[in-house]
């Protein structure tokens, strides 16, 4: 029907059943969008021949999804998410079956790709059509492989079979065992951290520069994504993990301010690394320099690796190279902020050993690194913050001992 009401005449429709796919195969999504989809699929193939009338096939597969999870700070072994998908192959009748794009069993964290494996990323193309189609299948965080050669006269598609349990899941709350347990929240401490958000969000706002400016949008959207996510849970240091969250940031957006892409993945890096919210989920909804960003702190296991020997290039052209948008600087810059403001709340750890490992590492490390590439201010922030980190846990063990 949806045909008809495009071409008069349209295309005859050959849907092939898969001795091996699933009898009760179904694609949950949009109705309209999937519709609209199959649609323009069916008529890009048949405009390539000029048969009235043509035979289109459609052949279906099960397949899978894969996501990648991010791996944890303390664990170099990533984790994977799998979803149960449909491949759908679309394909003038006068195709051979060996010309047909090959079906896997498995397609992995693989974001719209289009044209074969290894080409290279082409700028946007006029091919409005082609442009929709892959919209469509983003939006469902599916995959699609459209070929660019005219003659070619295939291709495929893959769709999630319900595309909500990959949203639910890659938003999913927290494990419980993955951070400390809850503490009791009062109403002032409610209240104090609403205002430490609204004050983030009011600092952000006023440094928004026109020449790239910051998108409050995104920041609103990210701290309700925090807060839909942390609860009240607590950081090691007692903070509520949002507020940290945004405390980091706050320090961020003090040291590198015109770089909006450094901020967002400043946000978004405590969710990866504490919760099982997926790079997936960054490379879709946020631009691939923040997902560049979030994946190289990530990365970032020993203090030692964040003197990278491309910093060498930053040396006396710090803003030039903010600017930039250099990766390994972005980096540094968040997992100091991180350190200074853990060692500027020290006081609400339990285990002291962990606050004097980390002021005598920052010390050693942070503060050199802060010196060399970052510019004296941090350094000093750091050093102040680490001896006053080591004054209290000496006050707190020689009260112990008394």
């Amino acid at each position: 029907m949806a045909l008809s009401q495009e071409i008069i005449d349209p295309s005859r429709i050959l849907l092939e059943t898969i001795s091996d796919a699933d009898k009760s195969l179904s694609i949950i999504g949009d109705i309209n969008q999937l519709i609209y989809l199959l649609v323009q699929s069916v008529l890009r193939i048949s405009k390539i021949e000029n048969d009235i009338s043509p035979v289109i096939c459609i052949q279906l597969h099960p397949t899978s999804l894969r996501f990648i999870q991010a791996d944890r700070i303390d664990n170099s072994y990533p984790t994977f998410m799998d979803f149960k998908a449909t491949v759908l192959v679309i394909s003038h009748s006068t195709v051979d079956s060996k010309a047909l794009p090959k079906v896997k069993k498995q397609y992995d964290d693989l974001m719209d790709y289009m044209g074969p494996k290894g080409k290279q990323e082409v700028p946007p193309s006029i091919d409005l059509q082609q442009q929709t189609l892959s919209t469509i299948i983003e939006a469902h965080y599916g995959y699609l492989e459209a070929l660019d050669d005219a003659s070619k006269k295939a291709m495929l598609l893959v769709l999630p079979n319900k595309v909500t349990d990959i949203l639910s899941k890659m938003t999913i709350t927290l494990p419980i065992d993955s951070l400390t347990l809850d503490a009791p929240v009062t109403p002032k401490e409610q209240a104090d951290s609403m205002m430490e958000l609204m004050q983030f969000h009011d600092c952000v706002c006023k440094s928004s520069l026109k020449e790239d400016p910051i998108d409050m949008k995104i920041i609103s959207g990210l701290i309700l994504l925090l807060r839909k996510h942390f609860g009240f849970k607590r950081h090691d240091s007692g903070q509520l993990f949002y507020v940290r969250s945004v405390g980091i940031a706050a320090l961020v957006v003090e040291w590198v301010f015109h770089s909006p892409k450094v901020i967002y993945a400043s946000l978004l890096y405590e969710l990866v690394r504490r919760t099982c919210l997926p790079l997936s989920y960054i490379k879709k909804h946020y631009n691939l320099g923040v997902y560049a960003f979030v994946l190289n702190v990530i990365g970032i296991d020993k203090r030692q690796d964040l003197d990278h020997a491309s910093l060498l290039y930053v040396k006396n052209r710090l803003k030039e190279a903010i600017k930039e948008d250099h990766v390994q600087l972005s980096v540094l810059f968040i997992k100091l902020a991180e350190r200074l403001y853990d060692l500027r709340h020290a006081s609400g750890y339990i285990h002291l050993t962990e606050v004097q490992h980390m002021a005598q590492e920052t010390l050693a490390i942070d503060v050199q690194i802060a010196n060399n590439y970052l510019g004296p201010e941090i350094g000093i922030a750091l050093e102040k913050a680490a001896k006053e980190a080591l004054e209290f846990v000496n006050t707190k063990k020689k009260e112990n001992n008394s």
